[in-house]
């Protein structure tokens, strides 16, 4: 998942946030997450970004994990 953020950031220097418009891989509805870089790595803010089975990137909106954090990792 690091390496997929870090290279969005470098395809794209002159953006301090790289925003994600997708669906929620829970309940399906539209999510947006804001990722910034941070001196310790990335920060997510409107839910999370999971690294799916095939290199990509799954979404998870902040109601989802709100509901049941274990499914994001967050218990």
């Amino acid at each position: 998942m690091l390496e997929i953020l870090r290279k969005k950031f470098e395809s794209n220097p002159e953006k301090s946030i790289i925003v994600f418009k997708e669906k929620c891989s829970e309940c399906g509805h539209e999510s947006t997450l804001d990722v910034t870089r941070t001196s310790s790595g990335f920060g997510v803010r409107g839910g999370n970004l999971c690294k799916s089975y095939n290199d990509k990137y799954i979404v998870m909106c902040a109601a989802c994990i709100e509901a049941n954090p274990k499914i994001a990792g967050n218990a």
